[in-house]
C-alpha cells in the first residue's frame, strides 16, 4: 500500500470508493490528453471520498493517482462500461 508524505497508508485501487477511483481516472486522462506537468499543474487530481487520500496534496494525490496505473491500461483492464461510470460519477459529483 503506498504512503503518503506523512507516512499515512493510502487504499490501492481495490481499497479505493467509486467516487475515488473516478477522480483517479478523471487525472489519469488528463494527463494522456494535455500531458504530465499540464495535469499536474492544472488539473490535479482531487478525490473525493476517503479522508486519507482528500488530505493529499494536489500534487500528492496525482501523483498517487498515477502509482495506480496508466489510463490506457485502466481502460483495457476495467472495460468501456465501468471506466465511464467511475468516471461519470466522480465527473457529476465534483459539478454538484
Amino acid at each position: 500500500m503506498p504512503e503518503n508524505p506523512a507516512g499515512v497508508k493510502l487504499p490501492v485501487w481495490e481499497e479505493m470508493s467509486d467516487l475515488d477511483k473516478g477522480a483517479a481516472l478523471m487525472h489519469l486522462l488528463k494527463r494522456d490528453w494535455e500531458g504530465a506537468e499540464y495535469a499536474e499543474s492544472d488539473y490535479p487530481c482531487r478525490y473525493l471520498d476517503n479522508p486519507a487520500l482528500t488530505a493529499l496534496s494536489p500534487l500528492d494525490a496525482s501523483r498517487h493517482a498515477m502509482s495506480l496505473g496508466s489510463n490506457e491500461g485502466m481502460w483495457e483492464s476495467l472495460g468501456e462500461t465501468e471506466y465511464e461510470r467511475l468516471y461519470y460519477l466522480a465527473l457529476e459529483s465534483e459539478s454538484e
